[in-house]
């Protein structure tokens, strides 16, 4: 397995790669929401604008990827001085590696690496796997914010300097 930065000719792949990881969500969706979801994950040039996206790579196939934002690049519902893990995405083929542990840890050790004080991030109710993840990773629930997709939504932070 590879971790890498991806390039530009990546991003239509890690779109396509948001949508199929997410859509085991869609059934618990209305369809609008999902639409409006898909329509969220394939954003990838815009997220790519703020956050650079990793990848890990199996064999030369992409099978996972996350976004990092540094601290000063975060949108709400992330605080702006806070880093950020953003779009977490494992091909479901690829499920049951670590992938999307050692996606995360890697944000937050190029967050250490960029002094950033917080790393912080957000996930629906659905998402329980991730979360097992981010708090096995030592993140904390820190507060439910507004909805999205009909569904409830939480953020999460790693305070990075006790």
């Amino acid at each position: 397995m590879i971790l890498e930065d991806a390039q530009a000719t990546d991003l239509p792949s890690i779109a396509a790669l948001n949508v199929a990881a997410y859509r085991e969500f869609a059934q618990h969706l209305a369809p609008e929401a999902w639409a409006m979801m898909k329509s969220n994950l394939s954003k990838t040039d815009k997220v790519a604008e703020r956050a650079t996206f990793i990848v890990a790579r199996i064999n030369g196939v992409l099978a996972a990827s996350v976004a990092y934002c540094p601290a000063g690049r975060s949108v709400d519902p992330i605080p702006t001085e806070w880093a950020s893990v953003l779009l977490l995405a494992v091909s479901p083929e690829f499920r049951g590696q670590s992938l999307g542990e050692q996606l995360t840890r890697e944000c937050i050790r190029r967050a250490l690496a960029d002094g950033a004080e917080t790393i912080g991030l957000f996930t629906s109710e659905l998402m329980v796997p991730a979360q097992r993840i981010y708090e096995k990773l030592g993140f904390v629930k820190e507060s439910e914010i507004p909805p999205r997709h009909g569904k409830r939504y939480f953020r999460y932070r790693l305070d990075l300097k006790k």
